[in-house]
């Protein structure tokens, strides 16, 4: 009995030094993929907002310039889970602009878009921003590495009516291309 005590205490030994020293360094699974350090990161960058006076924090962040047909558009996008982490519960704020000219500033109408989407145990509920108020707008503070900016805007169903209106006020991000 004291032999295979004696051995357990050794095997044990050799197994906690092996795990305190073979792991030294962080483990990397793509050592030879070329540009690996310009992967997109959603987790990356900050994108905040007041919605109805609540805080609205995005957990991903996303952004796309493209051009496509001749027209480059630029669409910022930025989630925001449910308290418990629910895929099937969280609020959206998406930006866009059709025909994205660079830093400035774009009112919301027709090619420049404001969007809030509040998903509720997978079913999503969409919110766009009225066109023509002339506090509605987009401006793009920056967009080299970074794209930064800052925006607000009333949503309603369907951009239209009084009715189930958000303000979304305050909005700022700052996100890596």
């Amino acid at each position: 009995m004291k032999r295979i005590l004696h051995l357990a205490l050794i095997c044990a030994g050799i197994g906690i030094f092996a795990a305190s020293t073979s792991c030294s360094s962080e483990y990397d699974a793509t050592p030879q993929v070329p540009g690996r350090d310009t992967i997109k990161n959603p987790l990356r960058g900050d994108f905040t907002a007041m919605v109805d006076g609540l805080t609205f924090v995005a957990n991903s962040k996303y952004v796309s310039d493209q051009t496509i047909n001749g027209i480059r558009v630029l669409t910022i996008t930025g989630v925001m889970d449910s308290p418990n982490k629910d895929p099937e519960t969280n609020q959206t704020i998406s930006l866009s602009i059709t025909n994205y000219n660079g830093v400035g500033s774009y009112p919301i109408q027709l090619g420049t878009a404001g969007i809030y989407t509040v998903r509720k145990d997978g079913d999503p509920t969409v919110f766009q921003a009225k066109s023509g108020d002339s506090t509605a707008m987009i401006t793009i503070t920056s967009d080299q590495g970074n794209v930064t900016g800052n925006f607000s805007f009333v949503v309603a169903p369907n951009g239209m009516g009084t009715a189930n209106n958000h303000v979304i006020a305050g909005g700022t991000f700052d996100i890596p291309k």
